[in-house]
């Protein structure tokens, strides 16, 4: 199973430790980096200062050094060496040269005024580094001015001497290797930091999410409030919650309109039933009652066609709920408001039809809006005075069918009575003592709407006159 805090912790632990680990390993070789050049640089200044030590004049090449003050070039503790040539002859070397059997260092090739820092093993049998340079001894200006020529003229007659300093390299190979010691442990303890401080905001930032989920498990549809409170919520849980406290609103409406429904349909059943019951009782009690036997199946018939009534009704609103797709096909909706009309108006009410055009050819489904049809209009004629007019429009608007039909409304409606005109098993007469009409007719209506993807509304005007609108 799929863990959002797991899955969350582990790429953010990743993330950060390798970004971390690279920053990291990039100091790591920035700092090698500069140990080395300070250490080369060091070198370098070294020889330049001891290069200064040698002077030429038109006699001799002499070396000035003074080991008191170079103790490093003399003592046998971490001792350093350096060698000078001269004319491919050894012109000078350190003291500690001679503790060794090995009294040379190294000689390489570079050209003048140059020079080459590598790697080599010491006298002493040390790793060390050596930097080896070409160069031509420096001229005293005094000695040039008595003579009378200029530096380069007199460079011209000298010969350059080869110098070689080395020195060990354990302490610049110790001090890097401390650093990449610290860099190791430095990037062992940060991605254990990271994961415990990731795995804790983590499991923090989620804490509103399981206090939501513990809130949503509370819920029952059977309280009257229900809904989740969002005072407390970060805003990313505040759609959810909206969304969810809608979901609770539907279902609990949902679930109060099964109540609803289903009482309603045990009310319906029960009235006929216990007729039947009834006249089975009267009928076994009194089997010689000629009057009570005559009129015993007509009863019971009148009765059975009640239920049955009832029964499809029911079923026709099921069938009208289901999420099944249903076929589409060309109608001719004026055909169909005819063969309607032939049907339901078997009293010869007058209905008044206002066509805007000769044809309307719409793409539906035909007995979805043929039982919708049905329905308004027997509704229509049912509800009516006889002695009224309904009218039905059809028209044309903004590539739409408008679709009309207007009865005078008999008895007393109101608007708040027009919000559950839908309501399934709702009727006006509280006692339901109609044994014609049980309240499913328009909820079957909307239902189909529904699926067919139209609208309907009702309104009521000043006359007392309700009009049920649909737009196909």
């Amino acid at each position: 199973m799929n863990s959002i805090q797991k899955k969350l912790s582990r790429y953010l632990s990743i993330s950060i430790s390798i970004l971390l680990v690279a920053i990291l390993l990039a100091t790591d070789i920035s700092v090698d980096t500069w140990i080395s050049k300070e250490f080369d640089r060091a070198m370098i200044n070294k020889v330049g200062l001891l290069e200064t030590l040698v002077e030429e004049d038109e006699d001799e090449v002499d070396f000035d050094f003074a080991g008191e003050f170079m103790p490093e070039f003399e003592g046998k503790e971490n001792p350093e060496y350096f060698q000078l040539w001269y004319n491919n002859e050894v012109f000078e070397r350190s003291d500690t040269l001679e503790f060794f059997e090995v009294k040379d260092l190294p000689r390489l090739d570079v050209n003048l005024d140059r020079f080459i820092i590598q790697d080599i093993t010491l006298p002493d049998g040390r790793d060390g580094r050596m930097l080896f340079s070409k160069f031509l001894p420096q001229v005293d200006s005094d000695i040039r001015e008595a003579l009378g020529v200029t530096r380069e003229e007199f460079a011209k007659n000298q010969k350059p001497m080869e110098f070689a300093y080395a020195l060990s390299k354990e302490d610049l190979n110790y001090i890097l290797w401390f650093v990449d010691v610290i860099f190791i442990l430095t990037s062992i303890i940060a991605v254990f930091t990271v994961r415990k401080i990731v795995s804790l905001v983590v499991v923090r930032s989620l804490k509103p999410i399981d206090e939501f989920t513990q809130e949503l498990s509370n819920v029952s549809l059977t309280s009257d409030n229900a809904d989740i409170s969002i005072e407390n919520l970060p805003e990313e849980l505040i759609p959810i919650a909206n969304a969810t406290n809608q979901f609770i609103q539907d279902n609990r409406n949902l679930y109060q309109r099964e109540q609803r429904v289903t009482s309603d349909i045990a009310h319906e059943l029960k009235t006929p039933i216990a007729e039947l019951l009834s006249l089975s009782e009267v009928a076994l009690k009194f089997p010689h009652e000629k009057q009570i036997t005559d009129n015993l199946a007509n009863d019971v018939k009148e009765i059975s066609t009640r239920l049955k009534s009832i029964v499809n009704g029911i079923l026709l609103l099921q069938k009208s709920n289901s999420s099944q797709a249903l076929p589409t096909t060309e109608v001719d909706l004026i055909a169909m408001f005819n063969n309607v009309l032939s049907y339901e108006n078997k009293s010869n009410r007058q209905i008044n039809a206002d066509f805007e055009s000769d044809s309307f050819i719409i793409t539906t489904n035909k007995f979805a809006l043929e039982t919708v049809l049905s329905n308004l209009i027997s509704n229509a004629i049912y509800y009516s005075p006889e002695n009224t007019v309904i009218d039905i429009v059809v028209k044309t608007r903004k590539g739409k069918t408008h679709v009309e039909i207007t009865n005078t409304c008999e008895g007393d409606c109101c608007e708040g009575d027009l919000n559950q005109f839908f309501e399934p098993l709702w009727q006006k007469d509280d006692s339901r003592t109609s044994t014609e009409r049980f309240g499913l007719g328009l909820a079957i209506v909307k239902s189909y709407c529904q699926r067919l993807g139209a609208t309907i509304s009702v309104s009521l005007d000043d006359q007392n006159r309700i009009t049920f609108s649909i737009v196909l």
